[in-house]
């Protein structure tokens, strides 16, 4: 399985949407500790957003993922509408970065069926999804790789928890997050389900918006935080979300053409 995954592997990413001005600071972290990361950024947004020479900077450093042209949330609009928002988005991106849009990521988290064959059709690798405390490795869905989160950088109650995962039947999920304590402090969850990744395997996966860092005095936690997965660099390697889609991807097409090997060698019995 060369340049594919086990299930004993433990991998860390990040990613960051919204484009907005402080994803620059949430780089400069990510920098200081060495870790990658996917900030999805769409052409503008209500909160406003980065300058195009701002995010073609950024690109050097960071995988640049879409998150549609205007920040639409898809299942609010029209499937003409949604189609042209997320495959803008990918040329935007691609022609302002000069560089392969792998990543797809819906405003909200919220998408259909109809949308996730529209993203396999635009020629997405990959779609983020918004489910939380997840370890799990990219899941295939109609040829499009759905990756999931592990925690958001964001101080949610318990019923926001239970809401994620109950919507999403990720009822794993759900027993994960009561196992670890049941915490709505992110940072303590987040290092106890970075023990478990480390120990068990999987994708450890910090997700966030910089504008709701600002707004709810989260900087200091996500220092240490970054700072704790720093160091475990050797053990759980950081990754973008594109190279964690590949990655997954590499070693489902392994498996297959290693199942289809098996039975034609037992047809041949």
């Amino acid at each position: 399985m060369s340049g594919g995954v086990t299930m004993k592997q433990t991998y860390v990413t990040t990613s960051w949407d919204d484009g907005h001005q402080l994803d620059l600071r949430v780089a400069e972290l990510l920098t200081k500790y060495r870790l990658h990361g996917t900030f999805y950024i769409p052409k503008a947004a209500e909160n406003g957003t980065m300058k195009a020479a701002q995010v073609r900077e950024l690109s050097r450093a960071f995988e640049i993922g879409a998150h549609t042209l205007h920040h639409v949330v898809l299942t609010s609009t029209t499937d003409q509408q949604a189609w042209q928002e997320i495959i803008g988005s990918k040329s935007w991106v691609e022609e302002n970065t000069g560089l392969p849009c792998l990543m797809f990521c819906p405003p909200t988290g919220k998408y259909s069926n109809c949308h996730v064959e529209m993203i396999r059709k635009a020629g997405y690798l990959g779609l983020r999804t918004v489910e939380m405390v997840s370890l799990d490795f990219p899941r295939q869905k109609s040829g499009l790789m759905l990756l999931p989160t592990t925690i958001h950088a964001y101080p949610h109650s318990l019923l926001a928890f239970a809401r994620n995962t109950i919507k999403r039947a990720a009822f794993g999920n759900l027993w994960r997050f009561v196992a670890h304590g049941c915490s709505t402090q992110w940072p303590t969850l987040a290092r106890s389900l970075l023990r478990q990744a480390l120990a068990s395997g999987g994708v450890f996966h910090l997700w966030g918006h910089s504008r709701a860092l600002q707004e709810t005095g989260q900087w200091q936690r996500l220092d240490e935080v970054l700072r704790f997965m720093s160091e475990f660099a050797i053990q759980a390697p950081s990754l973008t979300n594109g190279q964690i889609c590949q990655r997954a991807l590499s070693s489902s097409a392994s498996v297959d053409e290693t199942a289809l090997r098996e039975e034609m060698a037992r047809s041949k019995r």
